[in-house]
């Protein structure tokens, strides 16, 4: 057991130009607003319970997508295949609905439906200019209770920034189609796909581009070198246990800055290659998609080790997006495949593409699972939702989602198990769920009908 010293849960090593919060330590005081679950006896550190949503587009080949058998026997599918290794932690979801996000007499657009209501469970207003009104997302809902306890009320991030003004579906606004988070029913919140940017959110001292921070950019200086004084000072004070802990953390952002390092390098090679997403190719860095996924997901993991904030959302991309996947054999758009009229060879590309988001999925729960919090896992403090407001995605319905919830949230979930909900209950009613789980509850959101039944057992 570590020496208690005790340390605020809100200590930061501070330099010119940035500020390096820490992972739970057990010589901390308790967090002031601690997860229900996650209490801890004996003078433990209580763990919040932090909360992520994944969203993915163009629907899925859902042939391929759905297990078969439920409870804890159930058996992955061919989609499914790269998070049978994580089962028990997680939980396979079917038969959720998002209704709003069908026509309701509002003709096509189904794509900019998908990605407003994923996360509002509101029908957006059908407009390409001004007016446009969905719902306050889930997320930022939470963030008016959860944010309070931390530094960023929530985080944002994507891979591809996208348009906010213009027609992008049918008459839908851009905004519609390049955003799940939304911090009032008429404003979204903007996504930051590039991840050094992010970094220096999360790390950056205040936030602003101050000459620090253009100086240590420059000479491209680590934040740990920044901050080793305050580091070394804190070494002495904790234990152990704590010391390991620490060398383990230090390690982790060291590595997350040599990658978005090299990544940078390798975009500014002559040559170098840029991601295709069909009419306009992106200029964001890292040209390389597996590295852009997996770097912000890492960046997902520091935030939440840190209590920087517990509340996150991950754009794959945006609705309708054409992005190809020539690294795993797919040329054609993304978009383009998905209205794949049941033609075989489109189908099998398209179960490609499922598969290889699912594998960079089980990536971030594997790295949550990785990395120690008080007695157990940072995994078990989080529940993390990945899917989208489509299924098939050549059908457009909206109805029998694919939607994975991976996590213990603090012992509000007993994961290892699928759970199929029929085809038509509202996804709303997860999120009800969620919030409560995270100690921000909600007596309705979206089109809920209350929280969703056998989650825990």
């Amino acid at each position: 057991m570590s020496r208690f010293i005790p340390l605020d849960r809100r200590t930061f090593l501070r330099g010119a130009g940035a500020s390096l919060a820490l992972p739970l330590l057990d010589g901390m005081a308790p967090v002031a607003r601690a997860a229900t679950g996650a209490a801890a006896a004996g003078g433990q550190t209580a763990a919040p319970v932090r909360l992520a949503w994944v969203f993915f587009a163009n629907g899925t080949n859902y042939r391929e997508w759905k297990p078969t058998g439920e409870g804890a026997g159930w058996v992955a599918s061919p989609t499914l295949e790269a998070i049978n290794p994580l089962r028990e932690d997680l939980l396979v979801l079917s038969g959720l609905a998002h209704a709003n996000a069908a026509s309701l007499g509002d003709g096509s657009g189904d794509h900019a439906r998908s990605s407003a209501a994923f996360l509002t469970g509101a029908h957006p207003t059908k407009t390409a200019g001004a007016g446009i009104r969905a719902g306050q997302s889930v997320d930022q809902l939470a963030a008016q209770t959860l944010g309070l306890d931390t530094r960023l009320r929530s985080l944002e991030l994507g891979t591809e920034r996208g348009r906010t003004a213009g027609n992008c579906d049918s008459g839908y606004a851009c905004a519609y189609a390049n955003n799940i988070a939304w911090r009032s029913p008429t404003q979204p919140a903007a996504k930051e796909i590039d991840p050094r940017r992010a970094f220096e959110r999360l790390f950056g001292g205040d936030g602003r581009e101050g000459p620090e921070r253009r100086r240590r950019a420059a000479q491209r200086k680590s934040i740990l070198d920044v901050v080793s004084g305050q580091a070394a000072s804190l070494r002495k004070r904790v234990g152990k246990e704590d010391r390991q802990k620490l060398d383990e953390f230090y390690q982790s952002v060291r590595e997350v800055e040599w990658r978005i390092d090299q990544a940078d390098r390798l975009a500014q090679q002559p040559g170098a290659q840029r991601p295709v997403t069909g009419a306009e190719p992106p200029p964001e860095k890292p040209a390389d998609l597996t590295a852009h996924i997996r770097l912000l997901y890492d960046l997902m993991l520091l935030a939440f080790q840190t209590d920087s904030t517990r509340i996150a959302t991950f754009m794959l991309a945006n609705e309708g997006s054409n992005r190809r996947f020539p690294m795993i054999g797919v040329n054609s758009g993304h978009h383009e495949l998905s209205h794949h009229k049941r033609a075989a060879d489109k189908m099998r590309q398209i179960a490609k593409i499922d598969r290889y988001l699912v594998e960079q999925y089980a990536y971030f729960i594997r790295r949550l699972k990785e990395t120690p919090e008080g007695r157990g896992t940072l995994l078990d403090n989080c529940a993390v939702v990945y899917g989208g407001a489509i299924s098939d995605g050549d059908r457009h319905n909206h109805h029998d989602l694919p939607v994975l919830l991976a996590g213990r949230a603090g012992g509000a979930l007993s994961p290892g198990r699928h759970l199929d909900y029929g085809g038509d209950t509202p996804m709303c009613n997860l999120f009800l769920s969620m919030l409560d789980a995270a100690g921000a509850p909600a007596s309705e959101f979206g089109d809920s009908t209350g929280p969703l039944k056998r989650l825990a057992v």
